[in-house]
């Protein structure tokens, strides 16, 4: 089937961000049930943004020489992959094997004035800043108590001040009248600059798929930008992904996001790391910065400085909220972007208190959004040459959110179920033994998504790893359908109907059964 208005919505969005057209004459969705109940219509806003994806790098392939394709998606497979990273088993069993996500930092909390915030502490350190803030202990009803004795207006001012993941839950309308909401939504979804027209490093023609050869530095973390750099070496890029020697991770992201990449430790601040991320990037055709806005800059590596070490760069950014806004810098995560610009509202209509759409729609899309506009300046960089800075926000991504507002009981609903990991997953062995997990979205006529590397974690190669030479012949697909899902071999999953949050400072649950996070608490606490 062609694409349905909602999908068409969204894949015109993309569209008219980009500096040539797409093709959605070569596009099919499948239609399939939603498991996202929400009157967010999460899985068509997916659909047509992964469709536009599939778009745009076909247009790159045509322009290296590769044969003109068709695209098939599934709408159930879309929705599906916003919660990717809980549905990724090793040998039968979740990679989900922490509790970082049932935190009472986690939530959405109800103020003085009786509106409410959400807030993350993700992490140890934001952990610790939100509770030195609120001068609470980490319970649900230790940080209710400290929430109701400021307004919301005060916590979120007081969050911006110290750089905290805290924000109002606003309704759409409240975000389009203040000043932020009101630039956020101003901006094409992907923002799409290029200068110069120097071309010290094109692609030229392709032999097998259409980002073959593309070399891709990712200096990024936690959902987004690692995912960015998944989809880009699904179509055959090499992707080498720069972790610090200490920061913060989280396994289950980690493992979801790792498929395809080379994982180094590097420290880029001091000399040797600095000299060998710069010799990385002088070879590169993309960097994918997830860092915070204003690092790098601050790192001597602005616009200017990268065009410099490599004047053909494609410079890809991601962040909460859009680059060159008052709040550019501040932290934020999918949740403070549904919480500020309504999704979060609409999305609870009816509900005694708000909650997240149960799925990760900003992480996920947004991740689509960047890696569609790397594609685009490789596309025109081919063309034309010069360098290209192309960014997209989380914020971006959900302020669009509202626009696919559908009467809940509009359609019918079905829980994620082993038939989703028959249907849709697949298995692709490797030393770690057999990992399942949901297929890629698009399915090209010609060119399959596929990746050789299986996920590690960081340090997995030497520092000194470089570029792969690009295979002479054609790639084998390493994965199939899942037999681990058919042979019942796929532990601990409960149908359910996506990410749960209670709106009591519980945070997310996993599609892995409730029964093992209750037993891990327990043992935890006792």
């Amino acid at each position: 089937m062609s694409l349905t208005t909602k999908q068409r919505h969204a894949y015109g969005a993309v569209a008219a961000a980009l500096p040539f057209p797409l093709d959605a004459t070569k596009v099919s969705v499948a239609p399939g049930i939603t498991y996202v109940k929400s009157p967010v219509k999460a899985h068509d806003y997916a659909a047509g943004v992964m469709a536009a994806f599939g778009s745009v790098v076909e247009h790159l392939g045509t322009i290296r020489g590769l044969p003109s394709q068709t695209l098939k998606l599934d709408r159930r497979r879309c929705g599906l992959l916003l919660n990717s990273l809980q549905l990724l088993f090793q040998n039968g069993y979740s990679t989900i094997m922490d509790t970082w996500g049932v935190n009472p930092d986690n939530g959405t909390f109800r103020t003085k004035d009786g509106r409410h915030v959400t807030m993350i502490g993700l992490h140890p350190h934001l952990r610790d800043r939100l509770l030195v803030a609120l001068n609470c202990v980490n319970t649900a009803q230790g940080i209710q108590a400290a929430v109701e004795k400021k307004t919301a207006q005060e916590l979120e001012d007081e969050a911006i001040t110290k750089h905290l993941p805290l924000g109002i839950v606003r309704t759409p309308e409240e975000w389009a009248a203040h000043p932020i909401g009101a630039e956020v939504l101003k901006r094409p979804l992907i923002d799409f600059q290029g200068s110069g027209s120097e071309k010290k490093r094109l692609l030229g023609k392709a032999k097998h798929r259409p980002l073959e050869g593309v070399r891709v530095v990712e200096l990024s973390h936690v959902v987004a930008g690692p995912n960015c750099a998944r989809f880009l070496a699904e179509q055959g890029a090499d992707v080498i992904k720069v972790q610090p020697p200490m920061g913060d991770w989280v396994l289950p992201i980690w493992m979801d996001a790792s498929w395809g990449k080379k994982n180094i430790l590097l420290d880029i601040k001091g000399r040797r790391g600095k000299a060998r991320f710069h010799e990385l990037l002088a070879t590169a055709d993309v960097l994918i910065d997830g860092q915070r806005p204003g690092v790098l800059n601050r790192m001597g590596l602005d616009d200017a400085e990268l065009r410099a070490i490599n004047p053909n760069l494609v410079r890809a950014s991601l962040s909460c909220f859009p680059l060159g806004t008052a709040w550019g810098e501040r932290p934020g995560f999918e949740q403070i972007a549904q919480a500020v610009s309504g999704t979060i509202h609409v999305h609870s209509a009816g509900m005694e208190a708000p909650t997240v759409v149960p799925a990760l729609i900003n992480d996920y899309i947004t991740g689509y959004l960047v890696a569609i506009g790397v594609v685009a300046a490789l596309a025109e960089r081919e063309q034309r040459g010069g360098y290209y800075h192309v960014a997209s926000s989380l914020s971006r991504c959900s302020s669009l959110a509202p626009f696919f507002l559908e009467r809940l009981d509009a359609e019918l609903y079905e829980p994620v179920r082993m038939k989703d990991l028959v249907e849709h997953g697949i298995d692709q062995p490797s030393p770690a033994g057999i990992f399942t997990r949901i297929a890629p979205a698009v399915e090209f006529s010609h060119t399959p998504s596929h990746v050789d590397r299986h996920p590690t974690i960081m340090n997995s190669m030497p520092d000194t790893t470089g570029w792969d030479d690009v295979p002479i012949t054609a790639p084998v697909v390493p994965h199939g359908p899942s037999q681990l899902a058919r042979e019942g071999k796929i532990y601990g999953l409960v149908e359910c109907f996506g990410i749960e949050d209670r709106s009591d400072g519980g945070g997310i649950m996993s599609l892995a059964s409730k029964s093992l996070f209750d037993y891990a608490k327990a043992h935890r606490d006792a």
